[in-house]
């Protein structure tokens, strides 16, 4: 063999074993993230904090990874809204942990992506999981206020359909949940809540939390009181304990 023809044959073998260790990887990422997914579908508690891990594991090898890295805000996401909606007593260490984590895997998300949806929308509700866990000064301090409003603008101007419509009820929750001194607005917090009603598909799993959400800033307000009632009373008598409980609660302190 020549000394020419002997380089060429090192530079193929070389070629080949780099793609078959490539498609090893990438056939054993397929597979991880199978099990992240399914772990996600589990639901529970402990199903989702693997979940993080499996999807965290994913970027570790392949940081290139949009999928991972917003499968793993998502779970984020559902870990902290689960430890707020079960009330667990550990829940502001879940929330800063998980709602930080949530934050970095979706900002990744958006840098590998930055026109899709996924990574503006759950950057943004991971703040609002973070916020359970944080103190206000905290949050404005690092600069969160403005970067999930940013966040919510984006994923809008992307797909305002994503989850059926629910980045109007984050939208409407954003401006209504921060302090006076940071900017509420619960004008503009209303009209996105109504937006929402009308958009919102009814069977939408974020309906009971809409449902609190647009009820009781309608009473408030004095819009469409009769309305307003008729949607708490439809929450108050579905089969989510935590929105059920919260719908009874404002009911009963509207007379």
């Amino acid at each position: 063999m020549t000394k020419n023809k002997k380089v060429s044959f090192l530079i193929l073998l070389t070629v080949v074993f780099l793609f078959a260790g490539t498609a090893a990887g990438a056939e054993k990422n397929n597979s991880t993230m199978a099990m992240g997914d399914k772990l996600y579908a589990e639901g529970s508690m402990e199903s989702l904090r693997q979940s993080v891990e499996v999807y965290k594991q994913i970027t570790e090898t392949d940081q290139q990874n949009y999928e991972a890295c917003w499968k793993g805000a998502r779970s984020c996401r559902k870990i902290t809204r689960m430890a707020v909606i079960g009330e667990l007593n550990d829940l502001e260490q879940i929330c800063r942990q998980y709602g930080e984590l949530g934050m970095e895997m979706a900002q990744r998300a958006t840098e590998l992506e930055p026109e899709k949806v996924e990574g503006h929308y759950y950057y943004a509700v991971n703040v609002g999981g973070y916020a359970k866990g944080a103190n206000i000064f905290s949050i404005l301090g690092k600069g969160l206020k403005k970067k999930a409003h940013q966040s919510l603008e984006k994923a809008y101007k992307i797909d305002r359909k994503y989850e059926g419509y629910v980045l109007l009820m984050h939208m409407g929750l954003y401006y209504e949940v921060l302090p006076w001194f940071a900017g509420r607005d619960k004008a503009k917090a209303l009209e996105h809540y109504l937006e929402a009603l009308r958009l919102m598909p009814a069977d939408a799993p974020y309906r009971p939390q809409l449902h609190v959400l647009a009820g009781k800033l309608m009473l408030e307000r004095g819009v469409e009181k009769d309305k307003a009632r008729r949607i708490l009373r439809e929450t108050a008598e579905s089969g989510i304990e935590y929105f059920s409980q919260k719908a009874r609660q404002i009911l009963a302190e509207s007379g």
